[in-house]
């Protein structure tokens, strides 16, 4: 696998991690707990919580773009060489 592909490979995940922890973690809190644990209402994630998520997923969004791009760059340069 290239750099290229890698750098795309990168991206899918730092867009799915975040999201499918996201969406555990909102899953998780609405769960019935059984004893003391149980009592009260769902803790919701406060700012600095969520701000690794979000910049990792911004990150991934951001970046996939412009590594598709550089592959296609990469390719085209692949083509030219050969023939």
């Amino acid at each position: 696998m290239n750099k290229f592909l890698l750098h795309i490979v990168a991206s899918v995940i730092c867009i799915l991690i975040p999201a499918i922890g996201l969406l555990y973690g909102l899953w998780d809190r609405h769960q019935p707990k059984t004893g003391p644990v149980g009592n009260g209402i769902p803790n919701q994630p406060t700012i600095p919580q969520m701000i690794p998520i979000v910049s990792c997923f911004i990150f991934g969004v951001v970046n996939l773009p412009f590594a598709i791009i550089r592959y296609r760059q990469n390719k085209r340069a692949n083509e030219y060489r050969k023939t």
